[in-house]
């Protein structure tokens, strides 16, 4: 299912190359072992070549009963599969066939736990790292010692007598100090192999030195003809000669030795490195790189140790070196089966080690985690180069995936290490009814002898299987189009544009001499990018001048031979009225190879299908021949945009810009309903932009409503989606060179709320052709018009103070202290209620005092009407004296209001002096705020005062009027920022006029002579009026005839006239010289 994903994946994504896809999964190879006797517990491929030149797979099975002469019951054993064989069983090798039970044991001493090959033609090694040493037998001394023991065999998988190399003489820690602490639980062979010159044998004793571990190299032959040398090694980690283990660069419990590989490019050219994994240093594990001392020394040095991350992961438990990425130096895979991460899906992981030329300091590693619980690199296994590519590839073996089921993960190497982090095939252990699939794996052999490597993996069912590799065909694909380019002014297809597209076919494969017919399927698809879409493609392949055919053309060829080209043409036809004419359509040609039904079967000798190396298609796109771009046939188009929010109505031409505040412009709630965004866009000096549009994106506080152009010729059209959050305007297809279009985008305000400052519209000008980005942000500020106004009115507005000066103790009812003022402030509220976004406080500039401190309007009482119960601040303001409300005027309180007719008089000869108290000129006020809570509608409150007499009569006696402002505000307090209140603030204007009185007669009257004077001087202008009104005649009467003119006329009898006035000619009648008109009329005057 995972390789289906990833193969789909690569059909969609298009991966360059699907990499290690070719091992077989049809014609799998599967040999079983006895039961319970671990048969595929270790691996190795190996290949005969004399007497008989022969491939085979050497399978361990540790658990395998004891041979006839062993006198142990389990011993364990190797066994050899004939990989030409159909046959499941293998043959057991015969080897070990004795115990001498005084000096040694062989119960569970697991032989076949380590096996390993030399390659064709070379030698075999074999450990049982249980082997047991025995002491002082049957006495009350007997002890054991678990050293271990290997043995080597001829590449025909004998023991020749005639070589030193042979046999089972392989257990150097035989012999040594005993006890745990030295060599007493050595464990030599749990690891063993070669070097790649087959020049040592290389074992690993993980049990060495309290379990430290040790790797020890021994010369494979004696030939000083190839060695060139009288002595090489052996070599030892600790000294061979000093058996330190302090020399030994890993802690107790480290099991070095665990897994080990070699290389000669790993920190030197040429030089041998042996790599050492010890999965239980520091709690983590480690991967040790040793070398050699000096030729005449016997120990392993340290170069470099690569560390392990994360508790108890196991890190090094297996292990490979190949050059994954073909720069000639090697490099490491290590396996950590039991790496985790808390709370996350891991299960194992292997670390990837791209040498640096040498310098592992410079190397970090590329970690890939399994699978959880699975395992996952419980098994490294260097593959070589298994599809025929030029770099080597590996495998992972996770045995506990799927529940202990299990399964082999392939990677592939490639110029940058690997070609992905993502596995390129998956070999499952589900399909062949075992557990523990991917235990073991051996590799880098061709079993089949095709020139490509297998794969073996083992199982703990007692099971291998190997998985041959497929050929690898590698199908070149050429397309062409005739003509070259799309004209579609050229109807040569009817009403359409045709043209052929020709495919042509060549494969190659390796080796050269493989040479099979193969049957190709092909299939040629136009515009594949926009079907994915689902969108309608712009070409289709048909057979006449009809467009009735399809985006595909599928067919099939023959192909017989390497090199050989094969070509097929079909005819392309050019759908009508598309879009896009900018963008070249591409032509996709795909291969696969036909095969017919496969049986999966047991044959070694089944024919494998060879398998395509690129599934990805090959892509020829066909140009438009364009027109208004330049000479270059590039279309670079230069499209600008401007805008401007507005108001304007969907059926009137009258725009209005929106009012700006710090560059922004301003949408208020209250009365701006319908806002616009008023857009232009040029294409200035620009090739023709195809396929132009606008797209709008919308806050989610605004919802695109319409949209309007500003001309009827206008191609400008707008469509949003369901939730108005976009709205996509086509400008033209294309949008000529030099145009200009503007229109109009509407949107509804209703989704902003009481805390959005500011909106933003994205803008953002798309074409296919060749464009700079053009994206823009519209932004507007946004202000909520609170519809409060503030009205002020004073009762009366007008009055005097007189009387005489009192003190304040001498006031006992309000009445004696002055006249009484009511002070009005209404508040008008025509918007939401003031709750919905904060609280209005009505704020009022009393004038208490004058700055020498003396009492001016003294507050008696604040009543509201309209909202609930107020409480204005300070309360103390409010009668501060205590002096007793007066229901009912006092006669000189009246009087004192009344405007006296003598004081006028007083007034109308007085000089003018006046004087205006505010609280920036001449008076103390006091702040009253008084809260209006929850304003639905209108309110009023009134301020109840007096006026302060004694302090007008002291300081404003002699003043003509004397005028008091009282300065009210209305403010809001609201948690948002945008609110704006207008008319919040009015000045109420009260006068004050002293009543003064001039010196009276004795009678207590206006003085007699300025009587008698008035008097003498009104008969005088009477008298010089009446003598002007005589001189012009007013009192001279006028005559009838000397207004109404007098007329002359003659009379002119109706016999004279001509006749009746019913049958006269009046128009053929002839007027007297003297007369004007004429009037019909019976009766004269």
């Amino acid at each position: 299912m995972e390789g289906g994903l990833w193969l789909l994946t690569c059909l969609v994504l298009g991966c360059e190359r699907l990499a290690a896809f070719n091992l077989d999964t049809d014609n799998v190879l599967r040999k079983d072992g006895d039961p319970g006797s671990l048969f595929g517990f270790s691996l190795a491929m190996h290949r005969q070549l004399s007497p008989v030149d022969k491939t085979m797979l050497l399978v361990g099975a540790p658990r395998a009963a004891a041979l006839s002469n062993q006198k142990s019951k389990v011993t364990g054993g190797l066994y050899s599969c004939d990989m030409a064989s159909s046959s499941k069983s293998c043959t057991r090798i015969i080897f070990d066939n004795d115990e001498d039970v005084k000096k040694e044991s062989k119960e569970n001493q697991w032989m076949g736990v380590s096996v390993s090959s030399q390659g064709p033609g070379g030698k075999i090694v074999t450990c049982a790292h249980r082997y047991q040493r025995r002491n002082n037998v049957k006495t009350n001394l007997e002890s054991r010692d678990i050293i271990g023991r290997c043995y080597v065999l001829s590449q025909d998988l004998s023991i020749r007598a005639d070589s030193n190399e042979d046999g089972g003489s392989w257990h150097f820690c035989d012999s040594r100090l005993r006890g745990h602490e030295m060599f007493g639980s050595c464990q030599q062979g749990l690891s063993a192999t070669f070097d790649d010159d087959y020049h040592y044998f290389i074992f690993g004793a993980p049990g060495a030195y309290n379990w430290k571990g040790i790797v020890r190299l021994e010369q494979k032959n004696f030939s000083l003809v190839e060695m060139g040398i009288f002595d090489d090694g052996p070599y030892e980690l600790g000294d061979e000669k000093e058996k330190n283990p302090n020399l030994v660069p890993a802690p107790a419990n480290s099991y070095l030795g665990f897994s080990l590989d070699s290389g000669k490019n790993l920190t030197n050219k040429g030089q041998l490195t042996v790599v050492a994994g010890a999965p239980r240093a520091n709690h983590s594990g480690a991967v040790v790189l040793l070398k050699t001392g000096s030729t005449t020394s016997t120990i392993l040095l340290e170069e470099y140790t690569l560390e392990g991350e994360g508790l108890a992961s196991s890190f090094g438990y297996d292990l490979a070196v190949l050059d994954l990425n073909k720069d000639g130096w090697e490099d490491i895979v290590v396996g950590a089966p039991q790496f985790f991460v808390k709370d996350g899906e891991i299960g194992g992981a292997i670390y990837i080690y791209i040498n640096k030329n040498g310098n592992w300091d410079q190397v970090t590693p590329t970690r890939i985690n399994g699978p959880k619980d699975s395992m996952f690199g419980l098994a490294v296994e260097n593959l070589g180069d298994i599809n025929q590519d030029g770099y080597h590839d590996f495998a992972v073996g996770a045995p506990y995936k799927d529940n202990g089921v299990g399964q082999v993960y392939i990677y592939c190497g490639s110029a940058t290490g690997i070609i992905s982090e993502k596995d390129s095939q998956v070999l499952s252990g589900q399909p062949l009814g075992v557990k523990l699939f991917g235990y073991s794996l051996a590799g880098n052999m061709d079993l089949d002898k095709n020139t490509y490597p297998d794969l073996a993996v083992g199982s703990l069912s007692d099971s291998v299987f190997v998985y041959r590799a497929r050929p690898v065909v590698n199908i070149k694909k050429e397309v062409t189009f005739s003509p070259n380019q799309i004209n579609l002014a050229d109807k040569s297809c009817g009403k359409a544009f045709c043209m052929d597209v020709t495919a042509c076919f060549t494969y190659t494969a390796n080796p050269k001499s493989y040479a099979p017919t193969l049957t190709v399927a092909y299939t040629l698809e136009a515009d594949a990018d926009l079907r994915k879409k689902g969108l309608k493609p712009r070409a289709i392949f048909t057979e006449s001048s009809e467009l009735d055919g399809n985006a595909q053309s599928t067919g099939t060829i023959t192909m017989d031979k390497q090199g050989k080209e094969q070509c097929v043409t079909r005819k392309l036809a050019i759908q009508e009225n598309i879009r896009d004419k900018l963008q070249g359509i591409p032509v996709d040609v795909s291969v696969s190879i036909q095969d017919t039904k496969r049986r999966r079967r047991q044959s070694s000798a089944a024919k494998l299908t060879p398998v395509l190396d690129e599934i990805k298609p090959t892509r020829a796109t066909v140009e438009f021949l364009k027109e208004g771009c330049g000479q270059d046939n590039e279309c670079e188009s230069n499209l600008k945009m401007n805008y401007r929010f507005g108001l304007r109505t969907t059926t009137e031409d009258d725009f209005t810009e929106l009012n700006q505040e710090d560059g922004l412009p301003v949408i208020s709630l209250s009365n701006q309903k319908n806002i616009a965004l008023e857009v232009t866009v040029t294409n200035q000096k620009g090739d023709d932009a195809h396929e132009a549009s606008l797209t709008a994106i919308f806050p989610s506080s605004l919802t695109y409503s319409t949209y309007r152009v500003s001309s009827q010729e206008s191609p400008v059209t707008c469509v949003a989606n369901k939730e108005g959050s976009r709205a996509d305007c086509e400008l033209g297809n294309p949008f000529m060179r030099d145009a200009e279009t503007k229109f109009y985008i509407f949107f509804s305000t209703a989704g902003i709320s009481f805390n959005i400052s500011e909106v933003e519209i994205t803008l953002m000008l798309n074409t296919t052709s060749k464009q700079s980005k053009s994206t823009v942000k519209a932004r507007a500020k946004v202000a909520i018009m609170l519809q409060l106004s503030l009205l002020g009115q004073v009762n009366p507005s007008q009055v005097h103070y007189t009387g005489e000066i009192k003190g304040e103790t001498a006031m006992i009812t309000e009445s004696d202290i002055g006249s009484g003022i009511t002070h009005q402030f209404r508040v008008i509220n025509l918007g939401k209620r003031l709750t919905d976004f904060g609280t209005a406080t009505l704020e009022i500039d009393w004038p208490k005092e004058t700055e020498q401190g003396k009492w001016l309007l003294y507050l008696m009482n604040i009543n509201s009407m309209g909202v609930d119960q107020i409480k204005c601040t300070p309360s103390a303001e409010i009668n501060p004296l205590n002096k007793k409300p007066d229901t009912a005027r006092s006669r000189r309180a009246a009087e004192s209001t009344k405007v006296n007719a003598k004081g006028t008089i007083s007034r109308l000869i007085d000089t003018k002096k006046e004087v205006t108290l505010s609280c920036n000129n001449g008076a103390k006020c006091v702040k009253i705020k008084c809260p209006l809570g929850g304003l639905d509608g209108n309110a009023v409150i009134t301020f109840s005062s007096r006026l302060w007499n004694t302090t007008f009569l002291e300081d404003y006696s002699d003043f003509h009027h004397v005028e008091v402002m009282v300065t009210a505000h209305l403010r809001v307090d609201s948690t948002t920022k945008n609110t704006v209140l207008q008319n919040a603030v009015t000045q109420v204007q009260l006068t004050a006029f002293p009543e003064r009185r001039a010196a009276l007669s004795a009678f207590g009257g206006v003085p007699w002579w300025i009587i008698v004077l008035s008097v003498l001087f009104g008969l005088l202008l009477l008298a010089l009026l009446a003598f002007l009104l005589w001189k012009c005649g007013f009192f001279e009467r006028a005559k009838y005839e000397d207004k109404v003119p007098s007329y002359n006329a003659v009379r002119i009898t109706r016999e004279e006239r001509g006749g009746s006035p019913g049958n006269a000619d009046w128009g053929n009648l002839e007027k007297k010289p003297w007369m004007t008109t004429w009037h019909d009329n019976r009766h004269y005057s």
